[in-house]
Formats: C-alpha cells, sequence, structure tokens
C-alpha cells in the first residue's frame, strides 16, 4: 500500500470561504461535542480543535491552501473534509499521497475504520454520519458594493 499511508488535500476556493464551509460543518458537529476554531486575522490562519485539547487538528492557512494528513494520526481533520467536501461539493480535492484521488462525496460511515483506523470512538461515528448527511451550504448573499 505504498502512497495510501497519508492523505493530500488542496482546497480549490478562496480561503474565507473555505472558512466558512469549515465553520458549517463544526456548527453541526458542536451539537454531539464541542469544537472550537480561531481565525488570526493578522497571520491569515484558521484552526480548529476539539475543547478537550489545545492542540488543533486542522490549520487553513490563506498563504497554502493545501496539506497532508497522516492516515493512522487523528482522524477529526479528515472527517472534517469530508463534512466539507458534502456541504461544499468541489471545495476541495483529497487524494493519497500517491496521487489516487478519494471522492469524498462517496465516503460511507460504515467505512471508516478501513479509511481511518483510530476512528474507533463512537463519537466519530455520530460525526461522520453527520458529516455525509449535511445539506449543501447556502449560497452566500453578495454583498453590495459600497458608495
Amino acid at each position: 500500500m505504498t502512497g495510501m499511508d497519508s492523505f493530500m488535500w488542496r482546497g480549490t476556493i478562496k480561503w474565507t470561504e473555505l472558512i466558512a464551509v469549515a465553520e458549517y460543518v463544526l456548527g453541526q458537529w458542536n451539537v454531539v461535542t464541542r469544537f472550537i476554531s480561531n481565525t488570526d486575522k493578522r497571520e491569515h490562519l484558521w484552526t480548529a480543535r476539539h475543547e478537550s485539547v489545545a492542540q488543533p487538528f486542522l490549520v487553513l492557512s490563506d498563504d497554502n491552501l493545501r496539506g497532508s494528513l497522516p492516515r493512522m494520526g487523528n482522524p477529526m481533520a479528515l472527517l472534517l473534509l469530508i463534512g466539507m467536501a458534502h456541504a461544499r461539493p468541489g471545495c476541495l480535492d483529497v487524494s493519497f499521497a500517491n496521487g489516487q484521488k478519494i471522492d469524498l462525496q462517496k465516503f460511507e460511515p460504515a467505512d471508516l475504520v478501513s479509511l481511518l483506523p483510530l476512528a474507533t470512538h463512537p463519537a466519530h461515528r455520530k460525526l461522520a454520519d453527520i458529516a455525509v448527511s449535511l445539506p449543501v451550504m447556502p449560497a452566500p448573499t453578495p454583498v453590495p458594493p459600497a458608495r
């Protein structure tokens, strides 16, 4: 399974739009357990973490809308990316490190164990269920230009 030990992701929309999608997913997840996000507008960084830990599980940087995630690591980041792909189709491209594309729209929660071996807690399953059942995010209302 060479090249299938980690995931690569790339944002396909603007940083501010990607953050809005991530916040939409976290808003739905906060019904189950509390997540905290932070936007550092000076550094152009957005982070997400569970309230029980200080370490973020996902960082979105305006300077580099791409990243990698270990398959054997914390499953929360990929679960969030799955939710984002369902909430706004086409906002992300995800593949294994070997380049094999992953269509997160076709993700089934039952496949969680094979895709993310450390996603064993019942909360992971609940968050995955929410992620794949999210309605598409409403389109943002355009702001009229200032006069």
